[in-house]
Parts: C-alpha cells; structure tokens; sequence
C-alpha cells in the first residue's frame, strides 16, 4: 500500500500530529492574547512589546540547544516535558489574569518565555520523532502533513484567540491549557520505538560541542555562499519589518471599535495566504525563475506596507496580510530548496539551525522595537517606516545575482 493510503491509518502518526495541532492552535491564541490583555491593562504598546518579545525570543536562543537535544536526547521525553512546561505556564496565566495581580506584566513575560521554549523544543523532536513512529515509506506524507500544522494552527488559534479574548480575559489561556492537556495524553499514547539515547552528562556534553561547531561550521557554509549569506540577511530585516507591522495592526484595531475578534481574523489571513503561497512556490518558480519570483515577492511586501499604514478597515487589513503570508510562504519555500541544493547533508540540520536564529531571532527583536515605534512615532509614523525601509530592502536587492539551480551538493 502506498505512502499516501497508509499515512491516514497510522495510528502513532495521528496522535502526534493531532495532539499537536491542538496544541498549536491554543500556542497561538496565546500568543495573540498576550499583547492584547498587555494593551487592554496598560495602553502601552512599548510593554505589550516587551511581553510578545518574550514568547518569540526562545526562537533566537534555543534553536540549536533544541536540535541538539532532539538529536542525541530521549525525544518522547523532550515532547512530554515541553507540553508540561508549557501547561505550567498556562496554569499560571489564568492565575495572574483572573486574580489581577498588580504589575503582572512581569509574570506575563515568564510564563510567555517558558510557552515559547517549550514549542521551540516540541518542534524540533517532533520532526527528529518521525523517524521512530513512522515507517520509512510512509514519511514523506507525514512531513507534508506536517509541514501543514503552522499555518492552519495560525489561522485557528489567532481567530479563536483574539475571539476567546474578547468574551473573557482568561478564556483564551483556558483554551491553552486544556491543548495541552489533550496533546499530553495523545503523546501518552503513542507506541514509541525509541532507540537508546544519552542522558545527563552525556547530553550535556553534545550540547557544549554542538554549540561549537554548529555556529562556526554553518558560518563558514553560509559566508561561503553569497546568495545564502545575503538573503538570510534580508529575510531577518524583513521579519522584524512584518513583526513590528504585526503589532501596528493590533494596535490599531485595538484601538478601534472594531471588536477583539477581528484582529484575530485579520492576522489569521496571514496563515491562509501561507497555505496558498506554499501551494504556488514551486509552480511560480518553475514559470518565472528565482530571480523574478524573489524579487516580486520582496516589492509586493514593499506595496503591501501601503494599506497596513494608510487603512484600519479590518477588511482591507485582512486581504493585505493574507498576501503578506503568500508572498512570506514563496519566499520561504524558495530558500528552503537554496538550502537543500548547497548546504553538505552532514552540516544540514546545524546550518540551518544557525540560520533559523538569524531569520526567526529577528522576529523577537521587532517584537520589542515596534512597542517602542509605535509608543515615540504613532500608528502612521511606524507605518510610513515601515514602508520606506521595506522599499530601501527591495531596492538593494536589484542587482543581486540569483542563481535559478545549483548544483546537487548534499552527498
């Protein structure tokens, strides 16, 4: 039977990937609801800042403790850990909000950093854990189906958050704690073929070499490849840029009539677009070639920056930001082949590890700059910034040489 029939009756790949989705879902309708009861509490955009910087900042600093980990640790055990971390932080979210904590933004901080380690390191074994509960003809469907969980759970949980949100302050944190319960008792379930891994000191002792020779053997392979070296560059600047937009538009729906819900709506486009970009990828650059693919997708963020400054008409934000995640996806799939054809099999997994900090640990880093923009500059000050810098990236793109296929380099 082939691959495509047997996926939907593994019975070990439906748990793990249904528990996670449920518990991506409620990851991101957190992740929406913080800086809004931030917002809601306080009315400063530099503190809701500080408390989005703090879910998205494990993605800068763990990525490659957790590849490490999911390499040479016990990953049933990383996966059951993480969902209990995350629960624990839950826990205490809807503690502080129902009990309203004076100066509760601190612990809002804590209880966000420990979500955003413990999906980091969930992400990672998850991927690493494919191997031990799927067959070796059956994984490049699960892959697939889950390459699908961060986008739909987009979707999903922005909606359902920001939804939850506007009923009661700490239903979307209920809704998260009850997601990791499920994925827990799924992840419970599941029929491990674990093979024997280090623990304690030995994994300490991966971890302290890893670190090493992750950051210099993918520095060496990403300064060695202009393309490579380049565009990770811009696609860092351009996260930030979207990251401080993401948190424009809460404000200014926030601060509109609209109600809670429709934030929710319009940042969830972004998954939409996400599922049709990555649908389109490889046709628009099998017909256009990279260059023009790459480079119109860079303009079309620099247009789409327009509306996102000039316009606070949930109708109009969500079909700018459902483009912004197709031509984000395009962008996406385009380098992750770049990676595939240029980057040695063996150095794969730490490369794009080092990478990812770069590209993802911007994410954290516009978090934090755009409470501050949007604090000093206003709505239509960071907007008309936001613009010009996305216009001055495109622009320096121009002449850059885009090579349309390189030659296969991963034996």
């Amino acid at each position: 039977m082939s691959g495509s029939r047997t996926i939907y009756i593994d019975r070990n790949f439906a748990l793990l990937w249904s528990g996670n989705a449920v518990s991506l879902v409620g990851f991101y309708g957190v992740r929406i609801a913080y800086p809004l009861l931030t917002l809601a509490a306080t009315d400063n955009p530099a503190l809701a800042g500080w408390v989005t910087f703090a879910v998205t900042l494990p993605s800068l600093i763990f990525q490659i403790p957790a590849g490490i980990a999911a390499d040479y640790g016990n990953q049933r055990r990383i996966l059951l850990i993480c969902q209990s971390a995350g629960l624990s932080a839950a826990c205490l979210a809807i503690a502080v909000v129902i009990l309203q904590i004076p100066y509760f933004a601190p612990v809002l901080m804590l209880t966000a950093f420990v979500e955003g380690t413990a999906n980091v390191f969930f992400e990672v074994s998850e991927l690493a854990s494919i191997r031990n509960i799927v067959g070796a003809e059956d994984r490049g469907v699960a892959l697939s189906f889950l390459s699908a969980e961060k986008p739909v759970a987009i979707v999903v949980g922005r909606a359902t958050g920001a939804a939850a949100y506007g009923a009661v302050a700490w239903l979307p944190f209920a809704v998260n704690t009850m997601s990791y319960i499920f994925c827990r008792s799924t992840l419970q379930a599941i029929r491990w073929n674990t093979p024997a891994r280090p623990g304690g000191p030995a994994l300490r002792e991966r971890l302290t070499e890893g670190m090493g020779s992750a950051v210099r053997d993918g520095a060496k392979i990403a300064w060695a490849e202009p393309f490579l070296r380049t565009t990770t560059a811009i696609s860092g600047l351009t996260n930030l840029i979207i990251q401080v937009a993401i948190l424009l538009i809460m404000v200014k729906l926030d601060g509109g009539d609209a109600p809670a819900w429709t934030i929710g709506i319009v940042l969830g486009a972004a998954g939409v677009g996400g599922i049709v970009g990555s649908a389109a990828a490889t046709k628009l650059i099998t017909w256009f070639g990279r260059a023009r693919v790459y480079h119109g997708a860079l303009w079309a963020y620099t247009a789409l920056m327009l509306p996102v400054t000039l316009s606070s008409n949930p109708v109009v934000l969500a079909i700018t930001w459902f483009s912004v995640g197709c031509s984000g996806l395009i962008i996406t799939v385009l380098m992750t082949i770049f990676r595939v054809e240029v980057i040695p099999e063996e150095t794969l997994g730490r490369t794009v590890g080092l990478l990812t900090m770069v590209t993802d640990g911007s994410v954290a880093f516009g978090a934090l700059l755009g409470g501050y923009l949007l604090s000093g500059l206003g709505t239509t000050g960071v907007g008309i910034l936001l613009t010009g810098a996305m216009f001055v990236v495109a622009l320096s793109t121009r002449r850059m040489a885009i090579p349309e296929q390189q030659e296969h380099k991963r034996s």
